[in-house]
């Protein structure tokens, strides 16, 4: 067949019409998305070194109790021997 023969498809068949609605829509989120990477930027530089903060305080915590019992064991004299999963 010959392509003649086809029908010749429209630009309205092609590419449909599009909604205004969607286009207030697309707008909006367009803003939305403009506000969002300042506001996730400014999120992180609060949040991260509250995050730091805890992280090194548990740190901390964990340490010490771990200093407190091995330096009572210490000066309580020579420890007896423990098992494999204990200090």
């Amino acid at each position: 067949m010959s392509t003649m023969s086809q029908p010749i498809q429209t630009v309205e068949d092609l590419v449909p019409f599009s909604d205004p609605g969607t286009t207030v829509d697309s707008e909006s989120s367009a803003s939305l998305s403009r506000l969002r990477a300042p506001l996730r930027m400014l999120t992180g530089l609060l949040l991260t070194p509250v995050l730091l903060l805890l992280a090194m305080l548990g740190f901390l915590v964990v340490l010490a109790d771990f200093a407190w019992f091995r330096l009572r064991d210490i000066r309580d004299g020579h420890p007896l021997p423990k098992g494999l999963w204990e200090f």
